[in-house]
C-alpha cells in the first residue's frame, strides 16, 4: 500500500539515493546535499512504482534500469517503513549473534580492590568481532563494547570467584568476567578465542591486499581469476573496461594490463554473485554487497565462457 509519492529530479546526472534487494527494492542510502535528500525520500522506504510502472515484483537491476531509462526526473510510490527499517540498517553488528548469555563483570572503583563488585550483564558476541554488554536481554542499547582486535582471553584462578577469565590488551581497558559454571566459561572462553584470532587473520588479510594494491598486475603472486572486465562507474551507461585481478576474495582495478597499480580494491567477504540485465548486456553480472550501505558491483564480459571464467 503507498503512504506517499515522492519526485527526485536528476542534477547533475545524479538522483543521490541507492536502493537495496529486489521483490521489493528498499531505499538503503541518501547522499547529502542531492535531489533525493530535498525530496522527502527516507531510508528504509519500499519503492512500489517508478514513473507509473510498478515494480515490487522487478528486481534488483530491472529496477536501476528502469530509473535510468533516459528521464530526469522519477516519481516514486514508496510504502514507509522507516520506523521499523531504519535502526536495522544503521546498527553496527546488526544481526543475530554468534554467542550470547549472561556473565558476571568485574566492576573496580577508584578506591581500590576493597570496593570490587561483581555485576550480572547480559553479553552478546556478535559479528563485527565485538563483544557487547547490556544490563539485561530485553535492552536494545548497549552499556559498552569491546572490539576484540589485539585481545587476549584467559583463565583468572585468583580472582576469588570461581569460573572466571579476563578479555585484556596491553595499553587498553579490557573485561573480567565469571559464568555460573565450568560449561559455560568453557564455550566463552572458546568463542572468544575464535573471534580474537579471526581479528588477526582479517588484519593479516589486509596487509597483504594493501600491498597487492601497490602492486602491478603480473606481480600478484598466484592470482584466482584476471583478464579484461567491463565495470559500470557511478553514472548508469559509463561502462569502463578495467584489467582485474582476483587474488583471496579481492578484486583489484588497474587502468590495463601494464598499470604499475591499482587503482582500486573491492574485499568481496560476504558478497553474492548473480546474473544481471544491467545495462541490457548481453554477458552481465552483478555483485550484491552483505549490508545495504555498502557498495553495488556491475560487470559484463565479451563472451559467455569468459563470464563463467569470472
Amino acid at each position: 500500500e503507498c503512504d506517499k509519492t515522492v519526485v527526485v529530479r536528476r542534477e547533475s546526472g545524479e538522483f543521490g539515493f541507492r536502493i537495496h534487494g529486489s521483490r521489493p527494492v528498499v531505499v538503503s542510502a541518501i547522499e547529502p546535499d542531492t535531489p533525493a535528500e530535498t525530496s522527502g525520500l527516507e531510508v528504509g522506504d519500499i519503492v512500489i512504482s517508478v514513473n507509473s510502472v510498478n515494480v515490487l515484483e522487478a528486481s534488483h537491476s530491472e529496477v536501476v534500469k528502469l530509473a535510468h531509462a533516459g528521464s530526469d526526473t522519477l516519481q516514486l510510490e514508496v510504502a514507509r517503513t522507516c520506523n521499523v527499517l531504519t535502526p536495522v540498517v544503521r546498527e553496527p553488528g546488526a544481526g543475530s549473534p554468534l554467542y550470547s548469555g549472561y556473565l558476571w563483570k568485574l566492576r573496580t572503583c577508584d578506591s581500590g580492590n576493597n570496593n570490587r563488585k561483581w555485576i550480572e550483564r547480559w553479553f552478546c558476541l556478535k559479528r563485527d568481532n565485538c563483544l557487547y554488554y547490556y544490563k539485561n536481554d530485553n535492552e536494545s542499547q548497549p552499556l559498552g563494547a569491546l572490539m576484540l582486535a589485539n585481545y587476549t582471553a584467559t583463565r583468572t584462578p585468583d580472582s576469588g570467584r570461581p569460573y572466571s577469565f579476563q578479555v585484556l590488551r596491553k595499553g587498553a581497558a579490557g573485561l573480567h568476567l565469571a559464568a555460573d559454571g565450568e560449561e559455560s566459561a568453557t564455550r566463552w572462553l572458546a568463542v572468544v578465542s575464535h573471534s580474537i584470532e579471526r581479528n588477526a587473520q582479517m588484519d593479516e588479510w589486509l596487509d597483504i591486499s594493501k600491498r597487492n594494491l601497490k602492486l602491478s598486475p603480473s606481480a600478484v603472486q598466484q592470482p584466482d581469476c584476471f583478464g579484461y572486465l567491463m565495470k559500470l562507474g557511478e553514472k548508469w551507461k559509463s561502462w569502463k573496461r578495467r584489467y582485474c585481478v582476483l587474488k583471496d576474495a579481492c578484486l583489484f582495478f588497474y587502468k590495463d594490463g601494464t598499470s604499475d597499480s591499482a587503482l582500486g580494491m573491492v574485499c568481496l567477504h560476504g558478497y553474492r554473485i548473480q546474473n544481471s540485465t544491467a545495462g541490457g548486456k548481453r554477458f552481465a553480472f552483478e555483485i550484491l554487497p552483505p549490508e545495504p550501505r555498502q557498495r553495488h558491483f556491475y560487470f559484463h564480459t565479451d563472451t559467455e565462457m569468459d563470464k563463467k571464467r569470472w
